[in-house]
């Protein structure tokens, strides 16, 4: 999920990426968002929802799906 903020605004991503923190924990968090651990469908829904609450109405792109 390297470029999963390129589509929203600065400020956004930067609110949808504290409540990631906060939920995954930063460790976690930035071994997903780097790519050095699936992310699993549970995941995948949280993060979708978490950019639905903040406006977002397209849904979250990774780099790749498994």
């Amino acid at each position: 999920m390297s470029n999963i903020y390129d589509e929203v605004s600065t400020s956004v991503a930067s609110a949808i990426k504290q409540d990631l923190v906060e939920h995954f924990g930063k460790g976690l968090y930035y071994h997903l968002k780097n790519g050095e651990k699936p992310i699993n469908a549970e995941q995948q829904a949280y993060i979708a929802e978490t950019f639905a609450k903040h406006g977002v109405t397209t849904s979250p792109v990774y780099d790749k799906m498994l």
